[in-house]
């Protein structure tokens, strides 16, 4: 009984394996990452993300390939616990998801930002608001209970433009609803984490309405809550209205493989033109919030 339980639990893996080191999925990943440790890196932590998910397991094994290769351009790691990125079982394929600290990261990295703010909001922590100015007051020092009433995001920019967004407790769930398919179900990550992506969603809606875009930033939008299916055809089921990306052309195997070689090349090449000491850069060890220079 013991052997043949192991073998129902080994079954998914080495399925997954086989397909993940055969000729095709191999020549693919040469192309995108031309650094042996690269793709020997990147290997072991995907074969890691699909062995602790089960549910992961039972997609299409080139699907989860195609949708964690998303995450090399942008130099995000998939492994969820980390919160940068995380490739999420959709059905029988799998999505790729940019998580809050993900976001944070693609932001400092335009350059354009000076301080990020991500927090859940307790009763009486929200002292004052403007709908007409988008102007908001909050202090913790005046919370008045733990329950939770809302979710804000702040930016502030190098050039002095600062916004923050706020979505109450009923605003996010009605988001949920109406844009998740696995919420309207009850189960999921939105069921299953509901703060964390209320958390993420306001930050990514803040981020993609006004932060600065770089040409990294514009593919995380494009790709995010991305479903790509075996073929590495990619569909938006979740997304909203305004952040559904235009399709996209049907490309050889090759030419995407280029076009992702070349992406993760500019990005390499845009960090070493802008690697700078920040001194007074860190992050809040408590919430893992990365923030900049505050003077």
């Amino acid at each position: 009984m013991a052997n043949e339980i192991t073998q129902v639990q080994q079954g998914p893996m080495q399925k997954f394996k086989s397909q993940l080191y055969g000729a095709g999925a191999q020549q693919y990943i040469a192309d995108v990452l031309a650094e042996p440790k690269s793709r020997e890196n990147f290997m072991t932590s995907l074969i890691s993300v699909v062995a602790n998910d089960t549910n992961l397991q039972k997609c299409k094994p080139m699907s989860v390939f195609h949708a964690a290769l998303k995450s090399v351009p942008l130099g995000l790691p998939i492994e969820s616990n980390m919160g940068f990125a995380a490739v999420i079982p959709y059905g029988e394929n799998a999505s790729f998801q940019i998580m809050r600290n993900g976001w944070v990261e693609l932001a400092m990295r335009t350059g354009q930002v000076k301080f990020i703010a991500n927090e859940i909001v307790h009763e009486g922590e929200l002292v004052k608001k403007n709908k007409f100015t988008g102007e908001y007051v909050f202090d913790e020092d005046a919370k008045t209970s733990d329950k939770v009433i809302g979710y804000m995001a702040y930016i502030k920019l190098v050039n002095g433009f600062e916004k923050t967004v706020y979505w109450t407790v009923e605003e996010c769930k009605a988001h949920a609803l109406r844009y998740s398919q696995t919420f309207k179900k009850g189960y999921g990550i939105w069921k299953d984490n509901f703060d964390a992506m209320c958390l993420k969603t306001v930050l990514k809606n803040l981020i993609v309405k006004f932060c600065p875009k770089s040409a990294e930033l514009q593919k995380a939008i494009r790709d995010d809550q991305s479903v790509t299916d075996a073929n590495n055809v990619s569909t938006y089921a979740d997304n909203t209205p305004d952040e559904q990306p235009q399709p996209v052309q049907s490309e050889s195997a090759q030419e995407k493989a280029n076009a992702v070689k070349e992406q993760v090349e500019a990005m390499k090449a845009r960090r070493s033109a802008n690697r700078v000491a920040k001194e007074d850069e860190g992050a809040d060890t408590e919430t893992g919030e990365i923030f900049g220079n505050q003077e």
